[in-house]
């Protein structure tokens, strides 16, 4: 059985709730790094399914010594010129710099010519200039009992995660929009690895990014919000991707209130909400709040907005049923304020706790992400 590597991106944990919902077996090697032992799905399937996975390698061997003669067997021998680059993960510039002159000088020994590509920061390569510069790349991750190397195989397609960021008609990055990356994890989460003749519902789809990566996926997408506005931007942008990747999935995107969203959708017609709801008002993001008051009216007035969304969502959810959703919890001083009355509230309500908080901002924000995926009718 070959066994691979994957290296996640900026979440780690979101990454691997996503490859948890693919049901593969996940091995954490370092906080960042986890070893998969196998996967229905090529490794370019898979790099262009996953959201949260950068770099997938081949794992060549495990061994306790650093032998450049070694290394150079698993790159490709050529008469011509060899391109090569050699990453490493837990292991310090100088010692990769100096296995690749050594590599290098090997080859020269041989009559072949070859060059290397240093990292510019750290130990790793950037995978913008591996991909560009077609260059092989040995991975060189250190364990505690010595080393796993590998050779990378498949590259996070970079420049389609950019294309569907900033070249649909309508972004907007100053508004908290979902990265479509982060999207693409969630959807991925609420899907599991068969999308096949599934339908997702995104309640508060605002400019469409969740129902965007869930047509990627092949399923029917449906989109709502309550501001016109963003209706109208949702059906230009889901009109783009349609078109920009000749696909066949059904979007269906109108304005309602996602409180009484069963009454524009059959009954047991959805099989997973994807969504992150409105978190609050932007002022609070933006630190213009700090009467502890009215931060915590804000919060009940979110809490009675989540708990009616999550009644309305019993009449159209099918049987097992599944929800990843976003809340908020907002950081002012000491003090964390956040909507727990809504995961207990959820239970009464015939969902079930599957996984979360899973936390997604950054360290020094205000307002931050935390998601959870419920599971519904499971008691």
């Amino acid at each position: 059985m070959t066994q691979r590597l994957y290296f996640l991106g900026r979440t780690p944990e979101l990454s691997i709730a996503e490859l948890s919902s693919f049901g593969l077996s996940v091995i954490p090697i370092t906080p960042d790094i986890v070893q998969i032992e196998s996967i229905p799905l090529s490794d370019e399937e898979s790099i262009d399914v996953l959201g949260g996975v950068v770099k997938i390698a081949e794992v060549l061997e495990r061994t306790n010594t650093l032998d450049p003669t070694h290394l150079i067997s698993h790159l490709k021998q050529s008469k011509s010129k060899v391109a090569f680059a050699i990453s490493g993960y837990g292991i310090d510039k100088k010692t990769i710099m100096a296995l690749d002159q050594d590599i290098k000088d090997l080859f020269t020994s041989s009559h072949i010519a070859s060059r290397f590509l240093l990292p510019h920061d750290g130990s790793v390569v950037s995978s913008v200039a591996l991909v560009k510069e077609h260059i092989e790349e040995l991975v060189i991750v250190k364990e505690k009992s010595g080393y796993i190397i590998g050779k990378t195989t498949a590259i996070q397609p970079f420049e389609k995660w950019n294309d569907r960021d900033y070249g649909r008609p309508f972004a907007d990055a100053k508004a908290g929009m979902l990265p479509p990356k982060i999207a693409r994890m969630i959807v991925n989460m609420g899907l599991g690895i068969d999308s096949v003749g599934k339908t997702l519902l995104d309640p508060f789809c605002g400019m469409g990014t969740i129902c965007a990566e869930a047509a990627l996926r092949g399923v029917n997408a449906i989109g709502s919000d309550i501001d016109s506005t963003s209706v109208e931007k949702a059906k230009k942008n889901m009109s783009w991707i349609l078109s920009r990747y000749k696909l066949a999935s059904s979007i269906r995107i109108f304005q309602a209130d996602a409180t009484h969203i069963d009454e524009y959708i059959d009954s047991n017609s959805i099989d997973t909400i994807v969504t992150e709801p409105l978190l609050g008002p932007t002022k609070l993001g933006a630190e213009h709040i700090h009467d502890v008051r009215e931060i915590q009216n804000i919060m009940k007035g979110l809490e009675k907005l989540y708990i009616g969304c999550f009644r309305s969502w019993t009449n159209i959810l099918k049987y097992n049923g599944v929800v990843v959703i976003a809340f908020p919890s907002f950081e002012v001083g000491k003090t964390v304020y956040s909507v727990k009355k809504v995961v207990d509230t959820c239970e009464t309500l015939g969902y079930t706790k599957l996984l979360g908080p899973i936390i997604y901002g950054r360290p020094q924000a205000v307002v931050r992400r935390n998601f959870y995926l419920f599971k519904y009718g499971t008691r």
